[in-house]
């Protein structure tokens, strides 16, 4: 562990233990002496935070992250339905549980947890395959990926992948699921249609999240200890020249049209970096905030939120000249966000207030936070975007929220550590 996260993770934990006092049960830190890297996006997106999820991916993840969206897809923000898919069929939420080992599907239309699945060790992110039919857990330590049918949600053997892996992104078609290994430095593709492991991919050091352009030809890969971006051109699995970020980029996001990606540059840079896709250009940093962690972008492409843990806040960039808007006051350390369907309002997870912040986007306002359960660490949407789910860390349960009315209804049940969450398009 370095001492970047070292010292973020002590102030997490301190902030979360003033936040709920007596309630904080310890974060988990990589079991794997060679672990490196932030945890992926929950998402995203994610991890890199609380738990070792991607965003920060995630998670996801994104300290997923993965859910994400946090850049990982589908892994902390909320995913939209796939073209053709109608809003008619079986809507499941998947919950990451990290300390258990396992993963719990929720029924959306009940609210209802169904048997948990075994995953491997330290399961830390998730993605589900664009048709719905598979989705594949990320198992931070054991070095595997689990793929889960789910039409009857029943694990299939193990891919191995790299050391620690912590977030992952599916390119649109389905055919690849790519892995990232924080502990390796590396990116392992999987074949979805034989769940066949392909060669690694060499990227930076202690890369922490991944994000995939909307034509699939191109993976975008922060490396946290490199300061540096690895583009790998998906058609081959080559990875070109790295793009120069900022100190330690964590988080990940693209716009709709695949033209610009962004990138949260942990730390105290406090910027985030846009990269023009069709050159691979860096360009000048966007002054965020202190600690920028997870980054969602308005189905409109037009504005990209980015969730700044120091400051308890949320900085709009408008897309279409760089430049940051007024911050936004949220809970305390921001964690993850998630953006409905329709891109009327912003979810932000405030993992140590134990709350929800909703945000309008017309006028970039914060609502009413909506109390959740303690450590409220991944977010995703419905497809319709009727309902939020919010994983809470240290309570072990979901928090489900009604978007009409942002009223949090009686939380679910899942697993120790619910850290990452995913639900199907």
């Amino acid at each position: 562990m370095t001492d970047l996260e070292d010292r973020l993770r002590q102030a997490l934990s301190a902030e979360a233990e003033r936040a709920q006092p007596g309630m904080l049960r310890p974060l988990r830190a990589p079991r794997s002496p060679a672990a490196v890297g932030w945890p992926a996006t929950r998402a995203r997106p994610g991890r890199r935070w609380p738990g070792w999820v991607a965003p920060v991916a995630a998670a996801a993840a994104v300290i997923a992250v993965v859910a994400g969206t946090v850049a990982v897809s589908g892994v902390i923000h909320g995913r939209r339905a796939a073209a053709g898919a109608g809003l008619t069929h079986r809507i499941i939420a998947y919950v990451v549980n990290g300390d258990s080992g396992t993963l719990t599907p929720i029924r959306s239309a009940t609210n209802r947890a169904l048997p948990p699945v075994k995953t491997g060790r330290q399961p830390m992110a998730i993605a589900i395959t664009p048709d719905g039919k598979t989705a594949y857990v990320v198992n931070g330590g054991s070095g595997t990926v689990t793929p889960i049918r789910t039409a009857t949600n029943r694990a299939l053997p193990p891919v191995r992948t790299g050391r620690l892996p912590i977030a992952i992104a599916i390119t649109p078609d389905g055919k690849t699921a790519y892995v990232v290994n924080g502990g390796s430095g590396t990116v392992t593709p999987i074949r979805t249609a034989t769940n066949t492991a392909l060669p690694s991919v060499k990227t930076g050091r202690s890369p922490a999240a991944i994000a995939i352009t909307p034509d699939g030809k191109t993976a975008y890969v922060t490396n946290n200890g490199s300061g540096t971006v690895t583009p790998i051109r998906t058609a081959s699995n080559t990875a070109l020249a790295p793009v120069k970020t900022g100190p330690s980029p964590r988080d990940i996001a693209i716009t709709p049209d695949g033209k610009t990606a962004y990138v949260a540059n942990d730390a105290s840079a406090g910027t985030v970096t846009p990269i023009r896709t069709a050159t691979n250009t860096a360009l000048p940093p966007v002054r965020t905030g202190r600690l920028p962690v997870a980054i969602a972008i308005t189905p409109d492409g037009k504005t990209a939120y980015v969730t700044i843990n120091d400051s308890g806040t949320v900085t709009p960039i408008r897309t279409a000249t760089n430049r940051p808007g007024k911050p936004i006051k949220t809970g305390r350390s921001p964690h993850a966000i998630a953006i409905t369907p329709d891109g009327k309002t912003a979810y932000v997870a405030n993992f140590a207030s134990g709350t929800v912040t909703p945000i309008r986007t017309a006028t970039n306002t914060a609502l009413p936070p909506v109390r959740t359960g303690v450590l409220p660490v991944a977010i995703a949407i419905t497809p319709d975007g009727k309902t939020a789910y919010v994983a809470n860390e240290a309570s072990g349960t979901v928090t489900p929220i009604r978007t009409a009315t942002n009223k949090a209804l009686p939380p679910i049940k899942t697993g120790r550590g619910a850290d990452a969450i995913v639900i199907t398009p």
